[in-house]
């Protein structure tokens, strides 16, 4: 839906840190280091202080520090760190660049996090001496514990009939569960309302409540039920009634007295009860568990090569490249992959075009790299360089057609899962200047799609009318394709959302490079919370690995341009 906050997205990680083999600055005796958490603004691109900072280790070249950072974490967001070590030889001055610099290491939290068991070995790094070795660093990630419990209930009801005798005929009643509001009116809000059940014992359907909408993590507070008789002018009868806490629903006790309103005329017996079947607290999984249980976040690319984008020699079409000035592919390719690279371990992504003539041949779903039996490149840049070395070659065509890359990935993700691997999900990410010339096979495509691990985000450039592209991303009604009476096919409706579309022309401010990848990726952790949920896919416990195992990785993301830091 849009406009609602990611429910899975943001969480706060803790890097816990450690170093080997540092320089050792002192002459009498071993470096006294400390860790200082730089981060880079993502709409000024200028670092700025965390405030963040490990205690001092003294005389230590090997220092595990217990002083960890806290930083939040936003899955559609580049967040860029600097972890800068330092030989404190001033104590007492609290500017880190009165220290003597030991060296800097440069990274994105989601290569942290998408490494193998959340942890990333990096080296150290003097940008005012290049050459010399200056040790390493230990990042390991984990996520900081907060209130994600589930409540799981279900309860039956006793003897409800009014005294006097048992109901004319068998009421349909309901269960209403309200919480106490926390103001000096006492007051209430109804938080779960079950469906109506036919009999004068009604046993209702378990369901699983969040434990901040039911109680807001006090198990103390008073909850009150309630018992009612269903009437369609919506006057319902309150039957019976209690009052109690979370805490008592979990305890030994199993069944609570009914009462019946003082205000009512209708009066049930003494022995009437509300039982509880079942009552459980349990922590559902996140986004961030399957990604530290090894669940592999896979990209692929597909680039509009149809006609309608303009000759590429002119300075008018959406595919003209000129010296270092990307055009909206390559700042769609490179603000959006920049993000889910991190979360790749081997950074290999599949790159495909569509609309064109590759070699003379019309496709859509052609390999930029001219290798069908193996369609990926490396890394972003490996993206980039493909696009451009296309464009030499390829003839502009049409008709704009998503069906074939759609239906081409969903078969490589039926593969997987039929070969036993659960552990993946996919992002096709589609950049496109136009509508879809044929919307029906598209939507069938996506329809059928919508049952696997699978995301589709588009992005469109240039000024076409994208109303069509609104209609594929279903926020506001599902996909339905449409039933077949001749052929005995009923209609299909998606078995939930996967498409996310953002035009680049709402992203021309100054802060594009941040927006834009935000507003493409912000819905996917739900989606993929969605499948997951939905299948009744857990996540794998977290990879564990040997810190000696680990390939070093060192990933500047500093500007040739910018000038190294100023060290006393």
């Amino acid at each position: 839906m849009k406009g609602a906050p990611p429910r899975y997205a943001h969480s706060q990680i803790e890097l816990k840190i450690s170093c080997e083999k540092l320089s050792d600055l002192d002459y009498l005796s071993k470096s006294d280091p400390q860790v200082i958490l730089l981060a880079k603004d993502i709409r000024t691109q200028k670092w700025r202080p965390t405030n963040q900072q490990t205690e001092i280790i003294m005389n230590d070249l090997n220092p595990k520090f217990v002083t960890s950072f806290i930083v939040d974490y936003f899955f559609e967001e580049l967040q860029q760190f600097r972890f800068i070590c330092v030989d404190v030889d001033k104590p007492h001055n609290p500017e880190w660049q009165a220290q003597e610099f030991v060296g800097q290491f440069d990274c994105d939290l989601g290569s942290i996090v998408g490494s193998p068991g959340g942890t990333l070995k990096g080296k150290f790094y003097d940008p005012n001496h290049p050459g010399k070795d200056r040790g390493h660093i230990i990042i390991e990630a984990e996520e900081v514990s907060k209130s994600k419990r589930n409540v799981k209930l279900q309860f039956q009801a006793h003897n409800i009939s009014p005294k006097g005798g048992l109901f004319k005929s068998k009421p349909e009643v309901f269960l209403v569960i309200s919480r106490t509001n926390e103001n000096e009116i006492s007051t209430s809000s109804p938080v779960y309302q079950s469906s109506g059940v036919t009999t004068s014992n009604p046993y209702w359907e378990p369901f699983t409540i969040r434990e901040t909408t039911l109680c807001n993590g006090d198990f103390d507070r008073i909850l009150i039920f309630q018992v009612k008789q269903y009437k369609k002018n919506g006057s319902h009868i309150i039957l019976g009634e209690c009052s109690v806490t979370l805490h008592e629903i979990l305890s030994s006790k199993t069944s609570f007295p009914l009462r019946s309103p003082s205000n009512s005329n209708v009066k049930i017996g003494k022995d009437a009860c509300i039982t509880v079947i079942h009552a459980s607290v349990e922590e559902p999984p996140t986004f961030l568990d399957y990604i530290a249980g090894g669940t592999e976040i896979n990209l692929v690319v597909a680039i509009d090569f149809t006609g309608s984008n303009g000759d590429p020699r002119s300075p008018k079409s959406l595919h003209y490249i000129k010296g270092t000035n990307d055009n909206e592919y390559q700042k769609a390719i490179r603000s959006v992959g920049q993000i889910l690279e991190g979360y790749d371990y081997d950074r290999r992504f599949p790159v495909y075009g569509f609309g064109a003539k590759f070699n003379k041949e019309l496709s859509h779903a052609y390999p930029l790299n001219n290798n069908r039996d193996d369609p990926e490149v490396e890394g972003v840049d490996g993206i980039l360089k493909a696009y451009s070395k296309a464009m030499e070659t390829i003839e502009l065509f049409g008709p704009t057609n998503f069906s074939p890359i759609i239906d081409q990935t969903a078969a490589k993700i039926k593969k997987e899962i039929d070969n036993g691997n659960d552990n993946v999900y996919y992002i096709l990410l589609i950049i496109t200047d136009g509508v879809v010339t044929v919307m029906e096979p598209t939507i069938r495509a996506i329809i059928s799609a919508s049952k696997l691990p699978l995301s589709i985000v588009i992005v469109g450039v240039g000024n076409s009318d994208f109303t069509n592209m609104k209609i594929l991303d279903a926020d506001e009604k599902p996909l339905v394709q449409k039933s077949i009476p001749q052929a005995r096919k009923p209609a299909v409706v998606m078995d939930r959302d996967i498409v996310q579309f953002v035009a680049m022309r709402d992203f021309q401010s100054e802060a594009a490079s941040y927006e834009l990848p935000k507003a493409v990726l912000e819905e996917i952790p739900d989606q993929f919370m969605e499948y997951m949920t939905k299948h009744k896919i857990e996540p794998r416990p977290p990879v564990r690995i040997d810190i000696s195992d680990l390939k070093v990785n060192h990933r500047f993301i500093n500007t040739p341009d910018e000038p190294p830091p100023a060290y006393t």
